[in-house]
């Protein structure tokens, strides 16, 4: 069991101990608690960075826009219903911010990923440094290709191939009819094997 922070003057000493489950967890954020706050930032800190390294593929801002996931999300929780799931709420506050990540770029190639962004796998020390040379050039390959699609086709591809999220899900996060991601998914697919066929600089 994760524990909290210890409690300042005035708050629940509850939080020392006991983590929250997540409806109790997004009621306290509500009223403003901050170590409800706290906590709600721990548990997904992680799994809002990765999801915005997949999509973008680089990390030389990650952690500014972790930090603009979290204002978003705490401004936002009010709008939160109590029926949402609160890991897919911040998916799709992260894909929106990658989203507006990917549009802003400049027409300047972005920084290669200088890590595995496909599955955030540890390095195997029995890996020999040709194999390792070979799966890191995989994945500069799969971004290069990734960098020339459209940023929704982009977003739709790497959440259903790579976060191996079905269509309902992905819908959901991205706010679309079912239809419009499976044709999304199906042009992004058409589209990354083209250009990987035709082997992009």
């Amino acid at each position: 069991m994760l524990l909290a922070r210890m409690p300042k003057r005035g708050e629940s000493s509850e939080f020392a101990a006991v983590r929250l489950d997540e409806a109790e967890l997004i009621r306290r954020c509500k009223k403003g608690e901050r170590a409800a706050f706290d906590q709600l930032y721990r548990e997904h800190r992680r799994m809002v960075a990765a999801n915005l390294f997949r999509v973008l593929g680089e990390r030389s801002d990650l952690d500014d826009l972790v930090q603009e996931v979290f204002v978003i999300a705490f401004r936002g929780l009010e709008r939160l219903r109590g029926d949402a799931k609160l890991s897919t709420w911040l998916y799709r506050i992260c894909v929106n911010v990658a989203l507006g990540r990917l549009r802003s770029r400049s027409r300047k190639p972005p920084p290669l990923p200088s890590a595995d962004p496909l599955g955030d796998r540890p390095t195997d020390p029995n890996e020999s440094p040709e194999r390792l040379l070979l799966r890191r050039e995989d994945v500069r390959q799969v971004y290069r290709v990734l960098d020339q699609l459209a940023p929704k086709k982009r977003v739709v591809l790497i959440l259903h191939e790579i976060e191996g999220l079905d269509i309902k899900e992905i819908a959901a996060i991205v706010d679309a009819p079912l239809v419009t991601v499976r044709t999304r998914l199906h042009y992004a697919r058409k589209d990354f094997y083209r250009l990987l066929g035709e082997g992009t600089p």
